[in-house]
């Protein structure tokens, strides 16, 4: 009997233990749950109770919603289903005024230009900002606006031939706001709707329409850059007596060779040295850096395997430009392993997310190791992104304008030149 109450009391003791416990617990979740918001966080919403339209039509973007009215998107929206989650990028009114887009002007616009842009505006998933606040990298979603005329490779490996190609844009949430396509567009909170996100912007969205090459060919400050890559497939093709090629252009035009259902193009980016790079580095112009390729020894053909072997100096000189593209070793018949995408937006360049970044897979038959990322990054005293070849003693670059959107990703000015680490000028 007394062993009996002895086990009861102990059983009270332990119901009354967990009691508080739990008791604790919803204390502390309660606590957490109204702290206030450290300041300059992108927190939405806590619980959806409009859906989207809703919550548009309650907020004060008069311009938006005017340009919504005015255009079909409500019956767009519904073509994919009650179900189906979105993320509206809500431009403020004073977004549009400094865009041009007035009231006036909107009125006169046709709603199908209007669907257009709208639809720019609109990324066909619904976004938990909470989630894109834990991560480190940019989160690539993809806009309603298509481009039948393009084939993406496919996102998971042995899904078919090809992706549609939609119109993306790459958010990530930091401190000082949501960045959309490296850009920051502001600081003001999300809110949650029952079937989507409503996510305000202090910027207009602009859907790039020029390839890579085309936009370095009509910005005015690359041109030493496309003449040196110009003349050393020149020579390459001297040097194959008319038999090999260098596409150096590779990834940055649409493959005219290649068509729905196969893919056409591919994204990336480029750190893309200006005429001052070339300069500061002591070369005057294409034919000063071609003087010093004559210095040194140049690729010979080999005549047994059909192949050209051997780089040119300004190959070690401009490789990194392009994420190692010229300098990865490649056999006749097989070569490296595969390619990862490198779009990396100004908010990516920095080493917590691209130190151990793996630019191309091995590939264990040929021998040959995964190639690891071989820059690192750091920002200068105004908080300009700098970028050298880990181990290098020569100057870093600066990013001097960043971002510039292209329909493949974007082009990242440069000041200087990145060489390899041994490279010597």
């Amino acid at each position: 009997m007394m062993k009996s109450r002895k086990t009861y009391t102990i059983y009270r003791a332990f119901n009354l233990l967990i009691f508080c416990l739990l008791i604790f617990s919803m204390a502390s979740c309660r606590k957490e749950e109204f702290m206030p918001v450290p300041e300059g966080e992108v927190v939405p919403s806590e619980r959806p109770t409009v859906n989207l339209k809703e919550a548009l039509d309650a907020s004060s973007y008069t311009l938006f919603k005017a340009a919504w009215a005015r255009s079909t998107m409500e019956a767009k929206l519904k073509d994919y289903g009650d179900r189906t989650p979105f993320t509206l990028l809500v431009p403020t009114d004073a977004a549009f005024i400094a865009d041009g887009l007035t009231l006036e002007v909107i009125h006169s616009t046709t709603p199908a230009l209007l669907d257009s842009m709208l639809m720019y505006h609109t990324i066909a998933s619904g976004l938990n900002p909470r989630e894109l606040n834990g991560r480190l990298d940019n989160t690539i979603t993809k806009s309603l606006v298509p481009n039948p005329a393009l084939r993406v490779q496919p996102l998971e490996p042995g899904s078919g031939l090809s992706d549609p190609y939609f119109y993306r844009h790459y958010l990530k949430v930091l401190a000082d706001g949501l960045y959309v396509n490296g850009k920051n567009v502001g600081n003001i909170a999300p809110i949650l709707a029952t079937n989507g996100t409503l996510w305000p912007i202090d910027h207009v969205q602009h859907k790039p329409t020029k390839t890579i090459l085309a936009a370095l060919q009509e910005d005015g400050r690359f041109g030493i850059y496309l003449d040196v890559m110009q003349k050393c497939a020149d020579w390459y093709f001297e040097i194959a007596e008319g038999y090999l090629e260098r596409p150096w252009t590779r990834g940055w035009v649409v493959d005219a060779t290649q068509g729905p259902p196969y893919a056409n193009i591919v994204f990336g980016s480029l750190l893309a040295p200006t005429d001052e790079a070339f300069h500061a580095a002591g070369f005057a112009d294409a034919d000063a850096v071609m003087a010093m390729n004559r210095l040194h020894p140049i690729p010979q053909i080999d005549y047994d395997l059909g192949v050209v072997s051997g780089l040119f100096a300004s190959d070690y000189m401009l490789t990194l430009h392009r994420w190692s593209d010229l300098i990865y070793p490649m056999e006749p018949y097989g070569g490296a392993g595969r390619t990862t995408p490198t779009t990396f937006y100004s908010n990516d360049l920095n080493n917590d997310v691209l130190s151990d970044y793996v630019l191309r897979t091995s590939n264990s038959s040929l021998g040959f190791p995964p190639m690891v990322m071989p820059l690192e990054f750091g920002k200068n005293a105004a908080g300009a992104v700098t970028i050298k070849a880990k181990g290098s003693t020569h100057l870093p670059a600066v990013v001097v304008d960043g971002d510039i959107n292209t329909i493949m990703g974007p082009i990242h000015a440069v000041d200087h030149l990145i060489p390899t680490a041994d490279f010597k000028f």
